[in-house]
């Protein structure tokens, strides 16, 4: 339902403010994420981004979208209502268009917080403060390790690094015990909206967890919703030049190679 209902807010938005839905220019499909291009009248090009799903690509059959070739003439709606239901190619479609539509209003109408410290600052992260990610987010695991090593690591599918293998390394959740559930910092990475466990994650962790964040370019979208349900902090990246991601993406590129071309941003929620 989160999905769902950031749809509804974010279109909510777009007629309170008599904001003109911008048109999406190009979709493209690559092996690593999804890119979805919208171009407004006013201010230029965004571009939303998810992570594509390793497992749908390898379904049988050589057309994956069968409205492939006439994506850019379907209405912007239609694209983000394929948020809704299980994980598909149209589901990481509809995301990416979320995420492009989400840049849009964050640029011209940004009412939230955007955080200025460094996450470790934020976190309160100490030497036995513990570290839960969802998701192997090499970058921060790195950053967060130099302080403490009190850090879990849960990743589905991709090999976990070596140096990583000192941590307590799982690959699903209900591998971990009652106590290990247990921790300071919950840190999710976007891919856990595409794939559908954010919510049963939410569920287990949010009376656990001293802070919750939704962190990577799968993830920049308006936060209201996320907010709602418990997640504290929602990380996202805004694309700055359009033109060499798509390519990037079209030849089976990543974040690694992409991120010179965007900025990451932390949006928090207000504290009551």
């Amino acid at each position: 339902m989160i999905l769902e209902k950031t749809v509804k807010v974010l279109e909510q938005i777009y007629n309170y403010h008599k904001i003109v839905l911008p048109r999406h220019t190009n979709v493209v499909i690559g092996l690593g994420y999804t890119a979805v291009e919208v171009a407004s009248f006013t201010h230029g090009k965004f571009l939303g981004l998810a992570y594509t799903l390793q497992e749908l690509i390898k379904s049988s059959g050589c057309t994956k979208i069968h409205s492939a070739g006439s994506l850019v003439d379907k209405p912007l709606e239609e694209l983000l209502h394929w948020t809704y239901g299980s994980p598909s190619l149209q589901k990481i479609i509809g995301v990416a268009t979320l995420n492009a539509a989400s840049q849009y209003v964050l640029t011209i109408k940004n009412p939230y917080h955007n955080l200025e410290e460094p996450l470790e600052e934020y976190f309160k992260i100490k030497g036995d403060t513990r570290i839960t990610f969802i998701g192997q987010i090499n970058p921060l695991i790195r950053q967060f390790s130099k302080i403490t090593k009190e850090i879990t690591i849960i990743e589905r599918k991709k090999h976990i690094s070596e140096s990583f293998l000192k941590f307590n390394c799982k690959h699903d959740i209900t591998e971990l015990k009652e106590s290990e559930i247990e921790t300071d910092v919950l840190i999710c990475t976007g891919t856990t909206l595409v794939n559908d466990t954010l919510e049963d994650i939410l569920k287990l962790y949010r009376k656990n967890a001293r802070y919750i964040a939704l962190i990577g370019p799968s993830a920049s979208m308006i936060p209201d919703i996320l907010f709602d349900y418990g997640v504290d902090l929602v990380g996202g990246m805004t694309i700055t030049d359009t033109e060499p991601v798509l390519r990037i993406i079209q030849e089976a590129g990543g974040t690694k190679l992409f991120k010179q071309y965007g900025k990451k941003y932390n949006l928090v929620k207000d504290q009551d």
